[in-house]
């Protein structure tokens, strides 16, 4: 039997069909379709659900195992533990090849895209100049491996970098690399503000929490020659699912000066 249009699988860019059954599991267990304690559907159930194999399925759970949602009993079945996953997405960034590595170890979904030019509140948040014109990309970053979303992300490039906008529809994650192949320039400094806030209403909708939750914003700011900035990211993470590390030592520390 062909799966309900409403049950039809659609995680982001072209992930396995384990990855999009295991992100859709996940969320209707966030969603209370499957309660903490209750078990989820036999294997032949799902398969028929999603029109998918016992191996798609099986790897699914696995997935689903792995971020501490459910657990396997034998003669049981799989049961459901937690309603959120417990792990976090944990970025340790010391330098501007660990920000790149951190993009490329994850998907992106494009949602959108509008030109804007930047009102006095908006090149406050750009560190731009009002009147300038942008073009934002709407999107939401998942783990490589499937699951929530751990970003809500606003990325505000330069009019020479429309052209990227195929590349990023086909699930391209490394958003950065597509600024330096369009707009022509190397990325050779990258700021990043962190701060709280709450999470906002499109925010909160896209990352599956309610709206005004305590979240993370990430101001990523990528600069070129002569201090040029290039792009600007708005990240909002919802609470729990992201960790970032950062590590600093004393310039002399390697030679074992006192």
């Amino acid at each position: 039997m062909a799966a309900n249009p409403s049950e039809v699988l659609s995680a982001p860019g072209n992930a396995p069909r384990y990855q999009q059954l295991s992100a859709m599991l996940a969320r209707e267990i966030g969603e209370g379709r499957y309660a903490v304690g209750s078990l989820l559907p036999p294997e032949p159930q799902l398969c028929q659900r999603f029109s998918v194999s016992r191996h798609t399925v099986r790897e699914a759970v696995r997935q689903l195992c792995d971020m501490g949602l459910v657990t396997r009993h034998q003669g049981v079945g799989t049961v459901v533990r937690a309603s959120r996953s417990e792990k976090q997405y944990t970025a340790a960034l010391s330098s501007l090849g660990d920000l790149m590595a951190y993009a490329k170890g994850t998907t992106l979904k494009l949602i959108g895209s509008r030109w804007v030019e930047a009102d006095a509140t908006l090149a406050l948040q750009l560190r731009c100049e009002p009147g300038e014109r942008w073009l934002e990309w709407n999107t939401c970053r998942y783990p490589a491996g499937g699951g929530e979303p751990i970003v809500h992300m606003r990325v505000f490039v330069r009019p020479e970098c429309e052209g990227m906008r195929a590349e990023l529809e086909s699930g391209q994650a490394w958003v950065f690399g597509l600024i330096e192949k369009y707009g022509g320039e190397r990325i050779l400094e990258a700021q990043q503000v962190v701060s709280a806030l709450a999470v906002p209403a499109e925010s909160a909708r896209l990352l599956g929490v309610k709206p005004r939750t305590a979240g993370l914003l990430v101001r990523r700011f990528y600069m070129g020659r002569n201090g040029r900035l290039l792009s600007v990211s708005l990240n909002v993470h919802p609470p729990g699912l992201v960790e970032f590390t950062t590590t600093w030592r004393l310039e002399d520390a390697a030679s074992g000066a006192a």
